[in-house]
């Protein structure tokens, strides 16, 4: 399997490094030591921060001469602009990187609302809503809503987005990225904890 991103002998600080790869069709757990390995994981994954050694590769080639959505990703607490709208925040990295069209995006939005189980008597009240209004689980929600829509190659999240999520929304949660994974082809998901967790997926070794 071509791996889609890859880590060769990348410092995380000064005394560990990581090596993996994980391919299209894979959702996988890596697991580090600290909250600051884990922000730099993250970071390195963006293109946010480049590494003092190794290499990082999407698709095989350098991550900073990737093309600009190819990787996503889901903050804990969701990552929202304040003073935005719901359907602001989750369509603004639609703007940015030049692929909004108006209804493909309603309709993609609606698609991803279904998936996750929110009644559809509610959308138009959670995305009008500000983001400083929105309960934390609600933040986490969009945050993650805003994820699928803008469809990465690569979705990148912090395995706390899970942390203080009933049990019954975390499972449809992990069933909506499975399925994200799977219906495309050339996607992935990697999800980034210092923390033992209870997700599903391999960690990688």
């Amino acid at each position: 399997m071509a791996a889609l991103l890859q880590f060769t002998a990348v410092a995380i600080d000064k005394t560990s490094s990581l090596s993996f790869s994980i391919g299209a069709g894979e959702t996988r757990i890596l697991k580090v030591a600290s909250q600051e390995a884990k922000a730099a994981a993250i970071d390195m994954s963006l293109g946010e921060m480049l590494p003092a050694q190794g290499e990082i590769l999407l698709q095989g080639n350098p991550l900073q001469t990737a093309r600009r959505g190819g990787i996503g990703f889901i903050p804990a607490a969701g990552g929202l602009i304040s003073n935005l709208k719901t359907w602001e925040n989750v369509t603004l990295p639609l703007w940015y990187h030049g692929r909004r069209q108006t209804q493909a995006v309603e309709e993609t939005v609606s698609r991803w609302l279904t998936e996750l189980g929110l009644d559809p008597q509610e959308w138009e009240k959670f995305m009008a809503s500000s983001a400083a209004r929105l309960k934390p689980v609600e933040r986490k929600l969009a945050g993650l809503l805003r994820g699928l829509v803008q469809a990465p190659q690569v979705l990148v999240i912090d395995a706390a987005l899970f942390e203080e999520v009933e049990a019954s929304q975390s499972r449809i949660w992990i069933a909506v990225l499975e399925k994200f994974v799977h219906e495309a082809d050339g996607r992935a998901v990697l999800v980034v904890a210092h923390v033992a967790t209870l997700l599903p997926w391999r960690i990688i070794e």
